[in-house]
């Protein structure tokens, strides 16, 4: 018998749990459940193929050909979980919708030997919780959010806070996106909505305390649009100000867009967005000082002519400012402030 279990139930139990998602690699890609693995049953093109054939031809032939496919695979799917349960780890399958998919490979690696869950409901299961528990969530926090220019090291802040296990919340992180119109320049692929409200979701859910800091943010991050619960938070929370030298936030920005890996024509295809909002011949001189290299010069420009009049914080009231000309400074003055007042 195959034993099933909500996320609800299995977030309350002890020990390590790895979920395994059995689901396509391009259902894996578009949102997943943080930390999982993915063991897919079916490739992309045979998922279609099974699909067009339920279609078709029926609910029959589709499993006769589901099982002409999984057939030559079960060793190297046994083997696969196999790696996996040598920890001692409690694995927990879903596959869309808590179907067959999940359930025909845990009843057949509990044949083997192997204790698998199901999870039950599969991945909607599991978003559905997210959706009824994460603005409950957020409620629970007193936000503190950190506004200041771009380039004014607001994110390199929040990974110090964080290493020196003070509870944060990433945004930009979760979006996969620094929040500009550049914002994704040398981050690889986007993240969809469904994982980045997954992310927030596992962020508050692992935090420790009632104290949560972020950064300022517009509602649209890249591709992701803040949920209303989410965004309405962050608005009232309190705000602390950072500021920083130009000098200083040249040198941030040029450290953490280029990176190494990061190709010069991803930058320009970026910048060749700017058309929609500032003259053509502007953005060419940003281009050209790419394609010469001269960096320092072109952030600068960026900054002052576009991002500091786009993206201006004026309208808020905050609590105190903050200078980060010395990051060891700045954080130290920041969590005196913060946890002083507690």
């Amino acid at each position: 018998m195959v034993t099933a279990q909500s996320y609800e139930k299995l977030s309350e139990s002890k020990g390590k749990i790895i979920f395994i998602d059995v689901r396509t690699p391009k259902e894996y890609e578009e949102a997943r459940i943080p930390g999982a693995v993915n063991i897919p049953v079916f490739s992309n093109s045979e998922r279609e193929i099974i699909g067009t054939i339920y279609k078709q031809e029926g609910k029959r032939n589709a499993i006769k050909e589901a099982l002409k496919i999984v057939g030559p695979k079960v060793l190297e799917l046994y083997m696969q979980f196999e790696e996996y349960h040598k920890g001692k780890n409690r694995m927990v399958v879903y596959c869309a919708r808590g179907g067959m998919r999940s359930s025909t490979v845990t009843a057949l690696m509990k044949e083997l030997s192997l204790p698998l869950v199901k999870l039950e409901g599969g991945y909607k299961g599991y978003r559905q919780y997210i959706n009824e528990k994460l603005p409950l969530l957020v409620k629970k926090f007193q936000f503190i959010t950190l506004y200041g220019k771009t380039g004014s090291g607001k994110t390199d802040i929040l990974k110090r806070l964080k290493n020196d296990g003070y509870d944060i919340l990433d945004l930009e992180a979760c979006a996969n996106n620094r929040g500009s119109l550049l914002g994704d320049i040398g981050l690889g692929g986007r993240y969809s909505q469904k994982y980045f409200e997954s992310l927030v979701f596992e962020s508050l859910v692992n935090a420790k305390n009632d104290i949560l800091i972020t950064e300022g943010e517009s509602r649209r991050i890249g591709n992701i649009v803040m949920p209303t619960y989410l965004y309405e938070v962050l608005i009232n929370s309190r705000k602390l100000y950072i500021e920083t030298s130009l000098e200083r936030r040249t040198e941030i920005i040029r450290k953490e867009y280029l990176k190494d890996g990061v190709e010069q024509e991803e930058i320009i295809k970026s910048i060749e967005r700017l058309k929609k909002y500032i003259n053509e011949k502007q953005v060419q001189e940003f281009i050209n000082g790419v394609k010469n290299e001269d960096y320092d010069n072109v952030i600068k420009d960026l900054m002052i002519k576009y991002y500091d009049k786009v993206y201006s914080s004026k309208g808020k009231t905050y609590e105190r400012v903050f200078n980060n000309d010395n990051e060891d400074r700045c954080v130290k003055e920041l969590t005196d402030y913060i946890f002083s007042e507690k």
